[in-house]
């Protein structure tokens, strides 16, 4: 029994097909899947650096904080900015010609 998941089941009159950006639907889910993780992993760290400034507000000790603190939408474009750079980019590792 095959079915395609981009049609709606007629059980489920308020189904919407699955959207697609590109012609392999597991390049999309590998697209979604990144983008799930790369949020997971701004979300730590933004929760790690608060920690740290809040244990080094608690303890006194400047040496826990490595760098001056940066607005998040600075920190947010940057680290986007570095996670897009091998989708816009060229790639980074080139071999010779």
């Amino acid at each position: 029994m095959s079915s395609d998941a981009s049609q709606s089941p007629p059980d489920h009159p308020h189904f919407l097909p699955e959207q697609r950006f590109f012609d392999d639907p597991i390049t999309d889910r590998l697209l979604a899947f990144s983008m799930t993780l790369a949020s997971e992993v701004y979300v730590l760290r933004e929760r790690l650096s608060r920690l740290e400034q809040h244990v080094a507000t608690l303890t006194g000790d400047a040496t826990l904080v490595e760098a001056p603190p940066v607005s998040q939408s600075e920190d947010a474009v940057k680290f986007v900015g570095h996670l897009l750079e091998p989708l816009l980019g060229e790639q980074q590792s080139r071999g010779y010609p």
